[in-house]
């Protein structure tokens, strides 16, 4: 447990493996050759440990998409190829850890949901504060609800009866980003998003 980044990514590996729920503190213990009283020492409950964990890969998600953006400063470039940590860090793929983290600590879930929103927001609100700048959004759009509708989209579609196990997880994660950039942006911003949509192949979507 010395080295706190790799012992949270090796139990947030785990947690996929096996679920929030059926890990328990033993199973930890033993997994990194530690005593369960020393692991007590560090998370005196179960529930501490797994909020270390979410807030720990939120942050590295993140930070991840922050240096998408600095290294592609078009906002709707940064937006489509952030995606991939998006998805993570909004829970949307499937698994058993977010399906017992939901059914067994809804709390924690939706806690995290409210953090990790505050933040995404943010980045969304920036991003389109930069797309304005440049022409690529328009001005005066209530973009406020729209990140709001985009964040629940991340949230709640993969939970959605209407998409099934066999639903392309990317595509669906695609189109929920076109769907929101459809909503912003002007004649200009419509042009570099259909040359972004060629150059990733995104057309068919």
């Amino acid at each position: 447990m010395d080295d706190k980044k790799c012992f949270l990514e090796k139990l947030f590996e785990m947690f996929h493996i096996y679920g929030v729920k059926t890990l328990t503190m033993d199973d930890i213990a033993k997994e990194f050759s530690i005593s369960k009283k020393t692991l007590y020492q560090k998370y005196s409950h179960k529930e501490n440990l797994i909020c270390d964990v979410l807030d720990f890969m939120s942050k590295e998600g993140l930070d991840e998409v922050d240096r998408i953006r600095q290294e592609y400063r078009c906002p709707i470039e940064s937006l489509l190829l952030s995606g991939p940590r998006m998805d993570e860090i909004t829970c949307k793929e499937k698994n058993i850890f977010h399906i017992q983290l939901l059914k067994y600590y809804p709390d924690i879930f939706h806690s995290h949901q409210v953090s990790v929103s505050v933040r995404i927001i943010k980045i969304l609100k920036e991003d389109y504060e930069k797309g304005v700048e440049i022409g690529y959004f328009r001005k005066g759009v209530s973009i406020d609800l729209y990140i709001k509708f985009l964040i629940t989209l991340f949230f709640s579609a993969e939970i959605s009866p209407l998409f099934t196990e066999e639903t392309d997880k990317k595509s669906l994660s695609v189109a929920m980003k076109l769907l929101y950039l459809d909503a912003i942006v002007t004649d200009e911003g419509k042009q570099r998003l259909n040359e972004l949509k060629e150059k990733y192949q995104y057309n068919n979507i």
